[in-house]
């Protein structure tokens, strides 16, 4: 129940903010609250975050699926990205109302191409806009650590859709110092 809970019922908050269900424990009772989608949510990201317990986790079909983004993260940067004892994407997980973790199958090490190319699945999920916080935040902390991973050939981009979507803006040196701020501070 403790590890369901996390210090400070921050597990318990991050399931139910990424599966828009409410999660409260009764006792040794999980309860969910909600559309039957988002209970399904809920009791699927609980039984991930416990399978995680007993060694790699690997979500079957998360191609098809409508709440989740996989983000392929380069070997190298691995680390970087989860942080200390799992601070780095704790932070990101509380800042954007998220559940992720590294999605392996047992007999599986990177699923990228071989080499220092090689690459882990991270998944995240939640909402479509929280997703997508969170990826763009993950891929900054990629590009500082292994420059040139999704900066290098882009150019601007203009979205024709009407609905949630992602515009690109390349900036010069100097107008990128500008809009990160004094220690990042407006980033």
């Amino acid at each position: 129940l403790s590890y369901a809970l996390g210090k400070q019922g921050s597990t318990r908050k991050k399931l139910e903010r990424s599966s828009a269900s409410i999660v409260q424990y009764v006792g040794h009772t999980a309860l969910f609250s909600g559309t039957r989608a988002e209970r399904k949510r809920a009791k699927e990201y609980m039984r991930w975050l416990f399978e995680q317990l007993e060694g790699p986790v690997y979500v079957d079909g998360w191609q098809d699926r409508e709440d989740c983004t996989v983000v392929e993260v380069p070997r190298e940067c691995v680390g970087y990205i989860t942080g200390s004892r799992r601070a780095t994407l704790a932070t990101m997980e509380d800042e954007w109302g998220v559940f992720m973790f590294f999605m392996n199958k047992s007999d599986d090490k990177g699923r990228g191409k071989g080499g220092r190319h090689e690459t882990e699945l991270l998944i995240i999920f939640g909402a479509q806009r929280d997703r997508r916080g969170a990826e763009l935040k993950i891929m900054n902390g990629i590009e500082k650590k292994a420059p040139g991973t999704f900066s290098r050939g882009v150019r601007d981009k203009t979205s024709d859709v009407k609905s949630f979507d992602t515009d690109r803006k390349a900036l010069k040196d100097e107008e990128l110092s500008y809009a990160i701020g004094k220690e990042a501070a407006t980033q």
